[in-house]
């Protein structure tokens, strides 16, 4: 949909970097400014020499993602890693970096590059053998296909939404996912991924019966997306979880939707005034 709006390679791009990087490069810097001095179990002056520290800020490119802080979260249940959730953002980046391929290819030639992308991916989804280095070094790895089969399912369907909305959404999530529980023949995990994509879709665009007044407030859910991760393991760092998982989930939900719209509100709205 933003394509559709501006159908030009830059101003799409740019666009794509005023969503994403701003607030990943803010979250980035309190984890390493604020957050590692903080809670680090090592002298400070041995932090910021470290080559934790240093690396962790490949994660601030969105092509990598650094995991670990040195000293920090050491003995979590989950150790070392300060934000996991992170993990999928590089597959995001690389599926806009695709779709920007496909957009600029010439639109007689449209439908063989996608057709032959859909191919690709069946095949590469039901080959025997594990990806090797160089099938990950190509993206060709056991994440890059799902997920990128995912995105482009949700594409597709926005650029097609004037045709499959409501009862027809509904069906395609229904068909999917009953030939996706037939025995033998049907691509089961394919298909079941569809209509995973497909419900996503229709329960953010046609349900009616959700609520709207959280569109009121803004967009929340990339700063809550970013944060949730750390406010977690913060907490459990503090042994909040020791309390209890209700107590533990109740104060990781209030302290990360705070820290959602703080982002909103403080970065993210500000740097979308600036697409193209």
């Amino acid at each position: 949909m933003s394509w559709e709006r501006r159908p030009h390679l830059g101003a799409f791009a740019r666009n794509r970097a005023l969503r994403i990087y701003p607030a990943l490069v803010v979250l980035c810097t309190l984890c390493v400014c604020a957050l590692g001095p903080a809670l680090t179990r090592l002298p400070l002056a041995d932090y910021w020499s470290h080559a934790m520290t240093r690396g962790y800020w490949i994660t601030a490119s969105a092509w990598k993602v650094a995991y670990p802080l040195p000293g920090v979260f050491e003995h979590n249940p989950l150790p070392h890693a300060v934000n996991g959730s992170l993990w999928s953002l590089p597959y995001e980046v690389r599926c806009y970096l695709v779709l920007m391929l496909v957009a600029v290819v010439p639109l007689p030639l449209r439908w063989k590059v996608l057709g032959l992308l859909a191919v690709l991916t069946v095949v590469l989804w039901y080959r025997p053998s594990d990806a090797g280095v160089f099938d990950r070094h190509w993206g060709l790895d056991y994440y890059h296909i799902k997920l990128g089969w995912l995105f482009f399912c949700g594409s597709a369907l926005a650029a097609w939404r004037q045709v499959m909305h409501g009862w027809r959404l509904v069906g395609l999530v229904m068909v999917s996912a009953l030939l996706a529980g037939l025995d033998g023949g049907a691509p089961r995990w394919l298909l079941l991924w569809t209509a995973v994509a497909s419900f996503i879709v229709w329960l953010a665009r046609d349900a009616q019966w959700l609520p709207t007044w959280p569109e009121r407030w803004g967009d929340w859910s990339y700063g809550v997306y970013l944060y949730r991760f750390p406010v977690q393991q913060t907490l459990a760092h503090w042994g909040v979880h020791q309390h209890g998982m209700s107590v533990y989930l109740l104060s990781a939900t209030a302290v990360t939707l705070a820290l959602g719209a703080a982002s909103w509100h403080g970065v993210e709205k500000h740097a979308l005034r600036w697409k193209a």
